[in-house]
């Protein structure tokens, strides 16, 4: 199989998570190949490198090291399970915090300047 199909197979079985804007690794991965494959099927890669990137993307995407390497329990050591990682790296949970971490004067230069979000007025 052509490397340049073995990267789309790899793009089309990433899967996209809608609540990472702008920060999902399955869109970095498809730039990444876009980049790599300017000319598609034409283009001239290092076969070791490029080998050795897909055997990789491979091993994370079929959990190749979740199988390895199992845990014994499904948190971590904060006590925080996946979902509440998920829950709290969502990008709408990061612009939140960004909100609060604002200063009372950031908040009011803001208001009177009319930079504040549609959701405030």
């Amino acid at each position: 199989m052509a490397r340049y199909k073995q990267f789309l197979r790899i793009c089309q079985q990433w899967p996209l998570d809608s609540t990472k804007e702008g920060r999902d690794i399955a869109v970095a991965i498809r730039q990444g190949v876009a980049k790599a494959f300017k000319e598609g099927e034409n283009t001239q890669v290092n076969a070791a490198e490029c080998d050795r990137v897909y055997t990789s993307l491979e091993r994370l995407n079929t959990g190749h090291w979740n199988n390895k390497y199992p845990r014994r329990k499904p948190t971590t050591f904060t006590g925080l399970t996946l979902e509440d990682y998920k829950l709290v790296l969502a990008s709408e949970s990061l612009t939140d915090m960004q909100e609060t971490k604002k200063s009372s004067w950031q908040r009011i230069k803001e208001r009177f300047s009319g930079q504040e979000d549609s959701k405030d007025v």
